[in-house]
């Protein structure tokens, strides 16, 4: 099984930043707390999906 890329968690700040950017031009409302979920969803979601890969690595070895 692969590594995860190490560079992957780092992606939640700019991912965070256009989710947020991209829901509060084009979509849901576009209120204040409707973009802060949407851009706390989108820059936890890299952290989350590297840490799913580290420990499905780890739980088949």
């Amino acid at each position: 099984m692969r590594r995860p890329p190490a560079w992957l968690p780092y992606l939640g700040p700019p991912l965070a930043a256009g989710v947020g950017a991209a829901v509060g031009r084009y979509g849901l409302g576009g209120d204040f707390w409707t973009v802060l979920v949407a851009a706390l969803i989108g820059g936890f979601a890299p952290i989350l999906a590297y840490r799913l890969w580290v420990w499905r690595r780890h739980r088949g070895q």
